[in-house]
């Protein structure tokens, strides 16, 4: 017997991304909580809302959720290695980078990415 899930379901997963970040940082280390995400570890913050984000048809199958590109002013500088999506209290998402020097008063471009894909049941 096949499985199936409807895609509403997996877009409900993927739209709690969506709708819980209101900030994306870039971090010199892995932060793990909203603090260390827009304060701690952070290097810069930008304003990043529901508009930054597409939910479309996933690249294997099910569903994924992409980040739109963000210029992020530096505040700090340092090294550049993770990028975080965050709120006020919560921390919704890490993700890697390849490390990047960044100096105060410039800004650091991220491009596009396909954060998280939840495919078809198998």
């Amino acid at each position: 017997m096949a499985k199936f899930l409807n895609d509403s379901a997996m877009d409900a997963g993927l739209a709690w991304i969506r709708d819980n970040t209101d900030q994306i940082g870039v971090c010199n280390t892995q932060p793990t909580d909203a603090t260390e995400a827009g304060t701690t570890y952070s290097l810069g913050t930008l304003a990043y809302g529901t508009a930054n984000w597409t939910i479309d048809a996933g690249d294997t199958s099910g569903r994924k959720i992409t980040a739109g590109a963000a210029t992020i002013p530096v505040l700090s500088s340092g090294t550049v290695e993770h990028v975080a999506f965050f709120n006020t209290g919560t921390l919704v998402g890490v993700g890697t980078c390849a490390p990047t020097a960044v100096t105060s008063g410039g800004t650091v471009i991220v491009a596009a990415f396909d954060f998280d894909e939840i495919r078809d049941p198998a």
